[in-house]
């Protein structure tokens, strides 16, 4: 999705949409509600690498503490009264602190995931996919961007989706169907709108349904997501993407990036066997050609990829996460506070004027540094998740909120 150079301070979430005490329907897509068969703390061995050095019962308390914050601050009740949306409150990303697709998906990820401490898990869920259902594009993927007042779309020309937001979609509704069950009608009719939306024919990701087929976004590359696809819906060729997606990457950072593994915010020639950086103002109001506010999420997607499947299974997303865990410490000096959203592919600071400090790029580095093996610096990592040294709104805090998951040992695989 599109990111602003800067965040803003916004007002208070709008909600002007929601009726007020009605409680959304519960079960599956219709039903009664279902226990969770992976109720959260769920302890996950994880295939390679370290954990935090803090305890377990410690780990999954600073997640409990972290998501209540998070749920509090950005989960709201509404348009309608059987929906939820994920609000962008405090950041630029939708009008009125409206949701985009970005944000539903990031939420469908993060409610199964906290069911059973959270004892509402399924309704939220239900409202945040009925949001979705109820706001698609001519593809039958999520509207990009609504306005937090009217919830109509709100950014200009035919609607049109979002493929970040459309992979964590799909992956949510795989996460809920392994939770509560009922959703696999739902998770493959939607699995068959992006692969027939979002897939260039090579097997390579889109940046949006109806954008060319030339480009990707490496933010995208959510390697765990696509390899649960190729088991969960067998009915369309997601190895092929996966093969490409990985591809990509090694092709990429084999010519512009070897030593330090960075990928930058957009890719061109994505269909060739020549990737390259896109040009600086290619999509958005920063540089596009370095690593910024899309990128910075690849540690946290290679990394966790690589401790989900292992170094075998995931050795392209291992290989890299391991380099680009080792750039950002070594230019933080450790400290993740210093990781800037702003990264040269030689691993060097971007130093963008006015927008050197995100905390989100220090957690996101945290997946990484753990597939590395590098404990010292998954424990600095650790450390800085329960503060908020910037003021990050929803987007750096909702990407706390997976990563707290990763970290705490408590992210399991919905196909393994």
């Amino acid at each position: 999705m599109p990111r602003p150079l800067t965040t803003a301070t916004a007002a208070a979430v709008a909600t002007c949409c929601a009726t007020a005490g009605l409680l959304l329907g519960t079960g599956g897509p219709a039903g009664a509600a279902t226990a969770p068969a992976h109720p959260f703390p769920v302890h996950t061995a994880y295939k390679v690498g370290v954990r935090p050095s803090a305890s377990q019962s410690s780990r999954d308390s600073a997640v409990k503490t972290a998501y209540d914050a998070w749920k509090k601050n950005y989960l709201v009740h509404g348009c309608a009264s059987n929906e939820y949306y994920v609000s962008t409150k405090g950041d630029d990303d939708a009008p009125h602190n409206g949701t985009v697709s970005e944000a539903q998906g990031y939420g469908m990820n993060i409610v199964p995931l906290m069911a059973g401490y959270d004892a509402n898990a399924q309704t939220e869920f239900n409202g945040l996919w009925q949001l979705v259902k109820n706001h698609k594009d001519h593809d039958g993927l999520m509207q990009w961007q609504l306005d937090g007042r009217t919830c109509k779309y709100t950014d200009s020309g035919t609607p049109d989706s979002a493929t970040d937001g459309d992979l964590d979609i799909g992956y949510g509704l795989i996460l809920a169907d392994k939770q509560w069950g009922g959703y696999s009608a739902d998770a493959k009719a939607w699995l068959a709108s992006v692969y027939a939306h979002d897939v260039a024919s090579d097997g390579h990701l889109k940046c949006e349904d109806d954008g060319p087929s030339t480009d990707t976004r490496p933010s995208d590359m959510m390697l765990d997501h696509l390899r649960a696809f190729a088991k969960f819906d067998t009915a369309h060729n997601w190895k092929k993407v996966v093969t490409r997606t990985e591809a990509v990457i090694s092709e990429f950072t084999g010519r512009y990036s070897s030593s330090a593994g960075l990928l930058p915010d957009f890719v061109v020639g994505a269909n060739t066997t020549s990737p390259k950086p896109a040009p600086a103002d290619y999509q958005e109001s920063q540089p596009d050609n370095i690593v910024g506010y899309n990128s910075l999420r690849v540690p946290w997607h290679l990394g966790t990829d690589a401790l989900v499947n292992g170094s075998s299974t995931a050795s392209v997303a291992y290989s890299a996460a391991k380099k680009e865990s080792a750039c950002l410490k070594k230019l933080s000096g450790g400290n993740p506070a210093k990781v800037q959203p702003h990264i040269k592919l030689g691993c060097a600071n971007g130093n963008v004027s006015g927008d050197t400090q995100a905390e989100e790029a220090g957690d996101s580095a945290g997946p990484a540094a753990m597939a590395a093996g590098d404990q010292a610096w998954t424990d600095a990592i650790w450390k800085q998740l329960a503060a908020n040294p910037f003021g990050d709104a929803y987007y750096g805090e909702t990407i706390k909120m997976l990563v707290y998951v990763v970290m705490a040992g408590d992210y399991w695989n919905p196909v393994a």
